[in-house]
C-alpha cells in the first residue's frame, strides 16, 4: 500500500511590526504566532487543541465565533485535513509531520488513519532542525518510495517572499497573500517598500547570502528551502512543493544561483496565479513543472467554501498539492467536494453545538 507523506514548515514572522495588520490569518494582535500551531492541530485532529489566551480576545468575538476566518472562510487546514482522510479512505498510508520554527509544538491526539510526528518548537536552532530532521526525514521518505508532499503555513511570510520576488525579478510585484483587505494591503506594501530600501543601502544585486543573514529579511521557510535544496541528494526525487509563492521565491533564488541541478514539482491553486503569479512563475526553470488543481469550489454551496474562488482566500497549509494530488491519483470533483464540505461541518458542529446552547 503506497504511502503519502504530508509534510509542514510552520513559523510566523513575529519579527515584522503589526503582523496583525499584515494578514488574515489568524486571531489578532500578539496571536498571530498561534496559527501554524493550531492549524496543525486541526489537520491532525479536526479541532486546535492550543487555547487562545482569552484575555486577549473580545468576549463579544469569543462568544459568537463559529470556526470561520474573519473574511467568512474556512482554514485551508481544516480543508487539508478533509482531503488527507479522503486520501486515507482511497487506500492510502498517511503521515503527517510538522516541523515548527519558534512556534510551539502541536498538541495532538493518535488518529487510527493517521501516523504523525512534530518537531521543533519555541526558541529552537532554525538550522539544527532543518540539518537534523526535516532533511533526513525527507530523504527518508524518498528512500522508502513514499508520495511526499512539502507544504508551509508561515504567516506573514508572504511579505519576505514578495521582497525576495521583486529582487529576483525587477518587477513591482503587489503584496501577495491571505488578505485582500485594502488597509492590510496599503500597510504591506509600505512594510514591503521599507524592507526593500533597507536592503539596497548595501547593494543593489540579489544576494542570497545577505538576505538569510539578517532576519528582517527572511523567515525560516526560506532558509529551509535553501537548505534542502543545496543538501539534497541529487539521484534521489525531491519532495513535491505544496505551496505558492513563499516557495516559489527560493526555489527561484536557487535557480539564480544555478544551487539547483534538478527539476522541481510545484503543486498549488488555480487562485495563486491570480494577479503577478502567473508572470512570476514563467521566471522557474524550463524543466520545472507546475501543477494546479481544477476542482472548482463554487460548485459547492457552502459560502465558506466559494471564498476561495472569489479570491478571499487563496493558498495555505498544503491545500493546492492535496487537491493537485488527489486529481492526480484519480478521485473525481464531486467526491473531492464532498470531502470538503464534510470536512466543514465537522469542524464547525462544535461551534455551532455552543451556540445553540448558549
Amino acid at each position: 500500500m503506497k504511502t503519502i507523506c504530508f509534510n509542514i514548515l510552520n513559523c510566523a514572522a513575529t519579527q515584522l511590526p503589526s503582523l496583525h495588520q499584515l494578514s488574515d490569518a489568524g486571531a489578532g494582535s500578539d496571536l498571530m504566532h498561534f496559527t501554524p500551531t493550531r492549524d496543525s492541530e486541526i489537520i491532525a485532529n479536526g479541532q486546535a487543541n492550543t487555547v487562545l489566551p482569552l484575555k486577549k480576545l473580545q468576549s463579544k468575538e469569543a462568544d459568537k465565533y463559529d470556526g470561520l476566518l474573519s473574511n467568512g472562510g474556512i482554514s485551508p487546514a481544516v480543508l487539508s485535513r478533509g482531503l488527507l482522510k479522503l486520501l486515507a479512505s482511497n487506500g492510502y498510508n498517511i503521515e503527517f509531520h510538522s516541523y515548527n520554527f519558534n512556534v510551539s509544538q502541536p498538541h495532538t491526539m493518535q488518529e487510527d488513519w493517521l501516523v504523525q510526528s512534530h518537531h521543533g518548537g519555541r526558541n529552537i536552532d532554525s538550522t539544527e532542525l532543518i540539518e537534523t530532521t526535516l532533511i533526513p526525514s525527507l530523504v527518508d521518505q524518498a528512500q522508502r518510495g513514499c508520495i511526499s508532499i512539502l507544504s508551509e503555513c508561515g504567516v506573514g511570510g508572504t511579505t519576505f517572499s514578495t521582497l525576495w520576488l521583486r529582487l529576483l525579478t525587477g518587477m513591482d510585484l503587489s503584496p501577495a497573500g491571505s488578505t485582500i483587505d485594502p488597509k492590510k494591503l496599503a500597510i504591506k506594501q509600505q512594510l514591503l517598500n521599507e524592507l526593500e530600501c533597507q536592503y539596497r543601502v548595501d547593494g543593489e544585486n540579489f544576494d542570497e547570502t545577505r538576505l538569510l543573514a539578517n532576519p528582517r529579511f527572511h523567515d525560516p521557510i526560506q532558509l529551509a528551502v535553501s537548505q534542502l535544496i543545496k543538501q539534497w541528494p541529487t539521484q534521489l526525487p525531491m519532495p513535491t512543493f505544496a505551496g505558492g509563492m513563499m516557495f516559489v521565491a527560493p526555489l527561484l533564488a536557487a535557480r539564480k544561483t544555478n544551487s539547483l541541478a534538478i527539476p522541481v514539482l510545484i503543486h498549488t491553486t488555480r487562485w495563486v496565479l491570480n494577479g503577478d503569479g502567473k508572470q512570476v512563475l514563467s521566471h522557474l526553470g524550463d524543466k520545472d513543472v507546475i501543477t494546479t488543481h481544477t476542482t472548482n469550489f463554487s460548485r459547492s454551496d457552502m459560502s465558506c467554501l466559494q471564498c476561495y474562488e472569489q479570491g478571499l482566500v487563496v493558498e495555505g497549509c498544503g491545500l493546492g498539492g492535496l487537491l493537485v494530488l488527489a486529481e492526480t491519483l484519480g478521485i473525481n470533483e464531486p467526491a473531492i467536494i464532498r470531502a470538503l464540505e464534510l470536512a466543514v461541518n465537522e469542524y464547525q458542529r462544535p461551534f455551532l453545538e455552543n451556540e445553540s446552547v448558549a
